[in-house]
């Protein structure tokens, strides 16, 4: 097995708490370099895993270090520009959601992995729990029948991350909680939809903890070494959107980092044949069988590290060349749903045609 050698680029919480861990558990993977501007915060985590090359610039990293893939664990608005320098160079890559802040965004960095034939995938790891892996196959095998209205919800009591950070920053997040845990939600429930076609959005955005906002503890405190956070808080903390697709199926999409309302995270899906629900309680299955209602609680895995499942089939697909579970077409769409949801927000809730965008 020849050994995969792999760069991060940008060394913040979720390097640090996600793909470093899972990339150094994985037999023949090598982390061979760190990229990050932040010299003090690349310093402390090449000492912390061990890794031998570190560079400022992520640039020089992709000329000089031996590497055949990387991670991207940047802001939002670098996404694009590293992506493609990343597929230009010859590199597999991996990159954290959000993809791209823009339909547009996500078209460029698809093209150009279409052009370098190197693996590219999106980092949507609930797409690695073990209650979708469930689900999913429920669905696959026609067990709910055609899905034709969801719901998907991740909301928090108190929980705006890096507060004054690039997270809360537009110029450098391109949006606040839709962007940031709403994709996660969206990802998810339009993947077990099964992907259909969007054709129109409406959206709303609220920012009601503007002047009382308090830091949710993400990143770790102790990944921000070197940060500097300069107070600017102008994205949403709300936010929630109406899908409509060509196949007649709607999804109904909520995100929260701050409300005074009870925390959750759910998904919801109304199936002709039976129906799904997760939520803290777990997975439950909502059908008829022999004329009477049938309630079933799927057991699933929940010990999975989803990180580590979603690093190891990254891993996978360079060894087999195979197509990561993220296509290009969600990529491109999930994109586009988000942004239409802030464009429609931005103009007093007007319904957003895709082919606008």
């Amino acid at each position: 097995m020849e050994t995969i050698r792999v760069g991060i680029i940008g060394a913040g919480g979720i390097a640090q708490y996600g793909h470093l861990p899972a990339y150094q558990k994985i037999p023949g993977v090598e982390v061979a370099a760190v990229a990050d501007i932040n010299e003090k915060k690349s310093a402390y985590v090449a000492e912390r895993f061990g890794i031998p090359q570190r560079f400022v610039d992520y640039r020089e990293m992709l000329e000089k270090a031996n590497i055949d893939a990387v991670s991207i664990c940047t802001p939002n608005y670098l996404h694009r520009e590293m992506s493609v320098n990343a597929l230009n160079a010859g590199k597999h890559v991996l990159c954290e959601k959000p993809v791209a802040v823009t339909g547009e965004d996500a078209e460029a960095i698809v093209a150009a992995a279409e052009a370098s034939g190197k693996v590219f995938m999106a980092a949507f790891c609930q797409r690695f729990t073990g209650a979708s892996r469930v689900l999913k196959k429920f669905i696959e095998e026609g067990k709910l029948g055609d899905i034709y209205y969801a719901k998907g919800s991740y909301i928090r009591r108190r929980g705006i991350p890096g507060l004054g950070g690039w997270f809360t920053t537009k110029s450098l997040s391109g949006g606040g909680c839709m962007l940031d845990i709403g994709v996660h939600v969206l990802d998810r429930v339009y993947w077990l939809m099964g992907a259909p076609e969007p054709v129109a959005v409406s959206g709303a955005v609220y920012q009601a903890f503007r002047d009382n906002a308090v830091d949710g503890g993400w990143p770790p405190l102790e990944t921000r070494i070197g940060d500097v956070f300069v107070g600017i808080n102008d994205v949403e903390d709300m936010a929630s959107g109406y899908v409509q697709f060509a196949n007649g199926a709607t999804l109904v999409l909520e995100a929260s980092w701050a409300g005074n309302c009870e925390p959750n995270s759910y998904l919801q899906l109304f199936g002709t044949k039976a129906g799904a629900l997760e939520d803290a309680r777990g997975l439950r299955i909502f059908g008829e069988e022999a004329g009477s209602l049938l309630d079933i609680e799927p057991l699933v895995d929940k010990e999975i590290n989803v990180y580590e499942a979603e690093i190891a089939h990254f891993i996978d697909c360079i060894r087999e060349g195979k197509q990561p579970l993220t296509t290009a077409r969600e990529i491109i769409n999930v994109a586009k749903i988000i942004e239409a949801v802030y464009l429609s927000a931005n103009q007093n809730g007007r319904q957003v045609e895709i082919s606008e965008l």
